[in-house]
């Protein structure tokens, strides 16, 4: 495993109910993930939602950049945020996760990957 999936995994897991964390290029392409779901599975979710951050990030260029982003589901909650402007990183996790737990882990997670490039 590189720095990168060391850095996620570490995330992952100091948030429970954490099943996956994702750090992707511009284009969704996986620079490298660590989950407890199967691999293919974090990576698409990477990747999907990685076109949804991106193109959040274009329209709402007029407020700002956009450093974070969360989609509440029945099941799940996806957190994706900026590691820079061509690189964020998304958190899966369950529905009952501890948002402020993951969200602090999420922002703490980007700034050692940043630091790490």
């Amino acid at each position: 495993m590189s720095a990168f999936g060391d850095i996620l995994e570490s995330m992952v897991r100091r948030v429970p109910g954490a099943v996956g964390a994702v750090f992707a290029d511009w284009e969704g392409e996986p620079v490298d993930q660590f989950a407890h779901i199967p691999s293919l599975e974090i990576q698409l979710v990477g990747a999907h939602w990685g076109v949804v951050w991106s193109q959040a990030a274009r329209r709402l260029q007029s407020l700002g950049a956009v450093e974070e982003l969360l989609i509440e589901g029945d099941r799940a909650i996806v957190l994706v945020r900026s590691v820079t402007d061509r690189y964020f990183v998304v958190l899966a996790t369950k529905r009952d996760a501890h948002l402020a737990t993951a969200r602090r882990e999420l922002e703490r997670g980007a700034g050692i990957l940043r630091s790490e490039m």
